[in-house]
């Protein structure tokens, strides 16, 4: 029987993300990357406990006209991607909602 060293590191390529639908849930590259801008905001001594990292629905006409298009076989329009985060300070009482539009650059559906 022969030992052979076998590399286990996960390789990363560049890949473009994006989700299948505009309700389709947060990746979890975009949840790394709201919590990663909600850290920033905070002095890095700061111990934060995230208690949801979700999407924030977009408008319900954005998303009417989304299916429309989609219906029709017409080019599907472009929808913002928001997080809506709940977070507190640990041994505080401060508890925030934020809702990052910044977080996720527009995604075309489906192109």
């Amino acid at each position: 029987m022969s030992t052979e060293s076998v590399d286990t590191t996960p390789t990363t390529s560049p890949t473009k993300q994006t989700a299948s639908h505009p309700l389709a849930p947060l990746a979890a590259s975009e949840i790394t990357t709201a919590a990663t801008l909600v850290k920033r905001r905070w002095p890095a001594h700061t111990n934060l406990h995230f208690k949801v990292i979700t999407l924030e629905e977009p408008p319900k006409a954005e998303v009417i006209a989304y299916l429309e298009a989609e219906h029709c076989s017409r080019p599907l329009p472009r929808i913002s991607r928001k997080a809506f985060v709940n977070y507190y300070i640990r041994n505080t009482v401060c508890f925030s909602v934020t809702f990052l539009a910044e977080i996720l650059k527009l995604i075309s559906y489906g192109n």
